[in-house]
């Protein structure tokens, strides 16, 4: 055989170098094949008068190429830049052309390799693509360093944010020191369609002034938007613009603008649609429909807030968000300095007695925040940048993988590479075809890639838009996970980095060989006797690596399941099961207060009749219900201790119906909750009675508000009672303190109404005849959802995000168990087909089979050891990075460890020994005899 490779080397050398560089490679490729079959079929005779009659006929090839090169020649001494470049384009061609012709001839492995890049870098695709609209795409497309939000902050110790009034946000828009303009809007809930009980469903919504959508650089995609004389306070035409999402939802026609819609039980005409995207400046929730400032009075709050039904004129009534477009002369830094001088001016013709003297802020928009605070996007680009590290950590399992699977195959193939080196090719030759090999398994692993992260996040959006979550608040996600020129652009450089990772490494090792010295060897000499360099060789160290990164992922992904499963069994203080809760949202209603008190009132007596109930109360908010409201108080001569608690307002029988203890005091009366006008009361937990009063009895004493809210007066309230204390969430490591306050003292516009059965399970029925007993005393009642109290304690968006976040990183431990289980299964099986032969002997010999399967399946279990000790390693480290993220659960969690490690080296050992299995099996008369 060396004889013949001598006789080719020296044939191809009487060709034409160009000639040598264009189809080389496949003449070696064509030479070796018809030796083999030759061989196979006719004996060495034949093959000998097959080297005979292809040595005659590429002489007379070679001559001919030659006499046809010095007549194309041109006459300049050396070729242009121009004909060197052609020639390095159709050497590039030529390579492209032979990956792909080999790729195309190991099916098996082509698809292995393309299969387990394709996971790979479709999980980074995914995950860019998903960030790319939080993190990424500007928020604001247009005019995006102009627009800032404005907060206003009382200038104390606390610097208490709230919202704007009308005549602020109107004398700022009228200074034109430092903004262009200036527009309002505020969140709000609204209920589309007919009333409740024939299809009204909550929606999520904004309203803001005539300059907004201007404002922020917008064109309507159909109709108009507002014009100043429908969002003033004299506005009495009900007008809105839809989202395109709705629009599309109703059929996409040009009829819809115009047609008329029943909003909160008014008629309303749609008269334009918003661009598709657009959501006003928020990354994560998009506005359903956007209404006119004028129109306040006709609609609720944000979240059941009641403020909103209050007359846009009032000085009092503080609703108003606020983003303004600076003067183009005007930097961020600059207008902050002029700011002082304004919010002084502000004070003077619109002053706040209650709430003291207050300033002017200014920042960037958020992605997110819709609140009255600034807040910062830090956490999510944490979580972002988290996500990105680990899809990147699944890219390097997958790399080191396809790393190892295109070293063994370069080592099978050393004797094709230095027959190339030794007929002339350069090395840098050699490992560009090895590298356009690597780039066309990661094009098509990205092609294959990006399909699967759009299908993935796709059906991602869709389960979270229809997840009660979201469902129940009314909330439509903004995301839009199409891929667009940056996710294209970014999988392409994923691709690129993939390729130089898994290819260039392996080429440059297995091109590194002298050609003269390896063609004499056999490929079974080239093995390596040091037990150590056996050990810790490139192979090896590749799937050690794989091992312990794979199991960093497994290990993270235990932790945050452990977590979620921490939150789900927490004790919350109170008793949820055997608890129906109907939720009445009459901030969907043109409703007064007194009709709205009059009708919960009908509804509660009437429930109470119900067979199978014990207990029936109201509640303005719900434990775990996703919607907050605070309060700060402090004791009247007290310790001066001020402290925030979280209010709620109730009926009587309260705190018997969800199972909390009445320690001390007694329970609010039905006269307190029924009517307004009653002396000021109030119920504490025991955590604020702690905080305030020490160890004295706080029965009778009184709290007063720090900065209490206008429709409940400045008053003092009287403490009648306290109960025990129990958790409103679950991201607290203490229940937070409770202020518990008759629903007489409180405006009315969403009420939770809890009927209390008398064993732990809801009985079947119970559901619906709720459901038509409300529509009989009301059939317009407004009621938006009815479920057991634990099924909404699961809706609650902390648990769904750690949740989410289980199931994310537990997608990417899948994926790293599977490409790692490939990877471990591809090696060894590689190492045994080479001892093959060894073992044919060793078994010839009398050797065990047995014993043989141990011994090799021994030497995998030693890799994997090493590999899962590092894995140990890494996972402890990342658990610390992962600490402030984690929910009731140690960093260094041993069962989560466990969780991890166990599936992985199980999976791994069975993928070693699988191989060695096969190996022993093999008769050796017939491995002999091939050999």
């Amino acid at each position: 055989m060396k004889s013949m490779n001598r006789l080719l080397r020296w044939l191809l050398h009487r060709f034409p170098v160009s000639f040598r560089e264009r189809y080389g490679d496949e003449l070696v490729d064509l030479l070796n094949s018809l030796t083999k079959d030759t061989r196979s079929h006719s004996g060495w005779l034949g093959v000998v008068r097959l080297w005979a009659f292809q040595a005659t006929d590429l002489t007379r090839s070679a001559i001919a190429e030659r006499r046809a090169a010095r007549l194309s020649q041109p006459s300049e001494p050396q070729a242009t830049s121009r004909q060197r470049s052609n020639r390095s384009m159709d050497g590039l061609i030529q390579d492209f052309r032979y990956a792909i012709r080999r790729l195309t001839k190991n099916p098996a492995s082509t698809a292995v390799a393309v299969f387990s890049l394709a996971l790979a870098l479709g999980a980074n695709s995914a995950v860019f693509a998903i960030l790319n609209p939080l993190l990424i795409r500007p928020v604001i497309p247009l005019r995006a360093g102009e627009v800032v939000n404005v907060y206003t902050p009382r200038q104390s110790a606390d610097r208490s944010y709230r919202p704007f009034s009308f005549r602020e946000f109107s004398l700022l828009r009228e200074s034109d020191e430092v903004f262009v303009d200036v527009a309002a809007f505020r969140p709000t809930m609204v209920g589309i369609g007919e009333p409740l009980g024939a299809g009204m469903r909550r929606h999520f919504g904004f309203v803001v002034s005539d300059n907004y959508f201007d404002l922020l650089g917008t064109a309507p995609v159909a109709g108009r938007f507002f014009l100043p004389e429908e969002s003033g306070p004299s506005a009495s035409v009900p007008v809105a613009v839809a989202s395109h999402a709705m629009w599309q939802r109703h059929g996409g026609g040009a009829d819809f603008v115009g047609r008329t819609t029943m909003i909160n039980s008014t008629p309303w005409t749609i008269i334009g649609v918003a661009p598709a995207g657009f959501s006003g400046g928020n990354a994560l929730l998009a506005p359903d429909i956007w209404l006119p400032l004028g129109m306040s009075s006709l609609l609720g709050g944000a979240f059941g807030n009641a403020s909103g039904g209050r007359s846009l004129t009032d000085p009092g009534n503080f609703a108003l968000h606020l983003v303004a477009r600076l003067r183009p002369d005007v930097t961020v830094q600059g207008a902050r300095s002029r700011l002082a001088a304004v919010a002084v001016r502000l004070s003077e013709s619109a002053p706040d007695n209650a709430q003291g003297a207050r300033g002017l802020e200014i920042e960037p928009p958020s992605r997110f925040n819709i609140d009255t605070e600034p807040a910062s996007d830090g956490p999510l680009l944490v979580f972002g940048l988290l996500l990105l590290s680990m899809s990147a950590v699944v890219l390097l399992v997958a790399c080191l993988n396809l790393a190892n699977l295109f070293l063994a195959q370069g080592t099978s193939r050393r004797g094709e590479l230095s027959l190339r080196l030794a007929l002339g090719a350069s090395r840098r030759r050699v490992v560009r075809l090895l590298f356009v090999e690597g780039l066309v398994v990661a094009v098509l692993g990205g092609a294959v890639g990006l399909l699967l992260s759009y299908a993935a996040n796709t059906l991602l959006l869709d389960s979270l838009g229809r997840s009660s979550a979201f469902a129940s608040m009314g909330l439509t996600l903004a995301l839009d996970v199409t891929p667009d020129t940056r996710v294209l652009l970014a999988t392409l450089i994923f691709c690129g980095m993939a390729s130089l990772v898994f290819s260039i490494g392996p080429a440059l090792r297995v091109t590194q060989t002298d050609p003269g010295g390896y063609l004499s060897l056999r490929a079974s000499d080239l093995h390596t006797t040091d037990r150590w360099g056996q050990l810790f060789s490139g192979r090896n160290c590749l799937l050690m690596g794989q091992l312990g990164l794979s199991l960093t992922l497994l290990f993270s992904a235990a932790l945050f399941f452990r977590g979620a499963h921490a939150a789900a069994r927490l004790d919350p203080g109170f008793e949820p099961e055997g608890d129906l809760v109907a939720e009445l949202d009459y901030s969907l209603s043109d409703w007064s207060d007194l009709a709205v008190r009059q009708r919960l009132t009908l509804a509660v007596d009437t429930l109470r009749t119900l067979p199978g109930v014990r207990d029936i109360a109201l509640a303005s908010h719900l434990p775990y219900g996703n919607v907050t409201q605070s309060l700060e108080v402090t004791a009247v001569r007290g310790n001066l201790a001020r402290t925030r608690g979280r209010v709620t307002a109730i009926s009587s029988g309260y705190f018997q119906a969800i199972g909390v203890k009445l320690l001390r005091g007694r329970d609010f009366s039905e006269l307190e909750w029924r009517s307004r006008g009653n002396p000021p009361v109030a119920i504490i937990d025991e955590r604020m009675a702690r905080t305030l009063f020490s160890i004295e009895d706080p029965i009778g004493r009184y709290l007063q508000p720090v900065n209490p809210p206008g429709d409940r007066g400045s008053g003092r309230m009287e403490i009648v009672g306290i109960v025990s204390a129990h958790r409103e969430d679950l991201l607290s490591e203490q229940p937070p303190a409770r202020i518990f306050i008759p629903l007489g003292q409180d405006s009315v516009a969403r009420a939770f109404v809890h009927l209390r059965v008398a064993g732990p399970t809801i009985p079947d029925a119970l559901p619906e005849q709720v459901r038509r007993t409300l529509l009989s005393v009301d059939g317009e009642i407004p009621l938006v959802r009815l479920a057991p109290f634990t099924t909404i304690m699961e809706t609650n968006m902390e648990l769904w995000a750690v949740r989410f976040a289980a199931i994310l990183f537990g997608a990417f431990g899948l994926i790293a168990l599977l490409l790692a289980v490939i990877g471990v299964y591809g090696v060894r099986a590689f190492m045994v087909a080479r001892r093959t032969r060894e073992i044919g002997i060793r078994v010839a010999l009398g050797a065990q089979p047995s014993h043989l399967l141990a011994v090799l399946t021994m030497q995998g279990a030693v890799h994997i050891g090493i590999g899962l000790s590092v894995g140990l390693i890494l996972s402890l480290a990342t658990g610390r990075l992962l600490a402030s993220m984690l929910l009731r659960v140690s960093p260094n969690d041993p069962l989560s460890l466990a969780a991890g490690a166990l599936p992985l080296a199980a999976a791994a050992l069975l993928a070693t020994w699988l191989p060695a299995r096969r190996a022993v099996r093999t008769d050796p008369m017939m491995t002999l005899r091939h050999e």
